[in-house]
């Protein structure tokens, strides 16, 4: 969706934007051609804008490959559960997840009922791969995190 005039774009700021109104899509990845379908995404922000902010939904057991971003990346588990490798436990609805941008995680899965969350970041729609570009704070399978040491690393 590209940016439009103030009062054209339906996902424009300073205006409510009805969430069950935002149509699904299917997410792609030009960088990943041979990918399974999905996830699903609404779009709930202008991605034009130079900010990510989405709803996304996950089928049941839907793997994601390790990546990183360049911002600082919230999610917001809205349902289902959505477990990354590493991390000591699956997020489940209600749960917020942080990552500091530049740290490479994953994988990432959905769990056997699915999963939803709704979350974004202020900065670009950026999907790193951690094999291709070194990610400058390091990755999940080669730090200690501060869960287990009780300080960041």
């Amino acid at each position: 969706m590209a940016v439009t005039g103030p009062d054209d774009n339906p996902l424009g700021e300073r205006r409510p934007i009805t969430i069950a109104n935002v149509p699904w899509e299917d997410f792609s990845d030009p960088n990943e051609p041979n990918r399974p379908e999905g996830p699903l995404v609404r779009w709930l922000v202008d991605p034009a804008s130079g900010n990510r902010v989405m709803h996304v939904k996950s089928a049941p057991g839907r793997k994601a490959e390790p990546h990183w971003h360049l911002s600082d990346t919230l999610y917001i588990v809205t349902d289902g559960e959505f477990l990354v490798e590493g991390e000591p436990l699956p997020y489940r609805k209600g749960d917020l997840r942080w990552v500091r941008g530049g740290f490479a995680y994953g994988p990432e899965s959905s769990g056997p009922d699915g999963a939803e969350d709704r979350g974004g970041s202020r900065g670009p729609d950026d999907k790193i791969h951690p094999h291709e570009h070194p990610p400058p704070l390091g990755r999940w399978d080669r730090r200690r995190r501060f869960y287990d040491i009780g300080e960041c690393s």
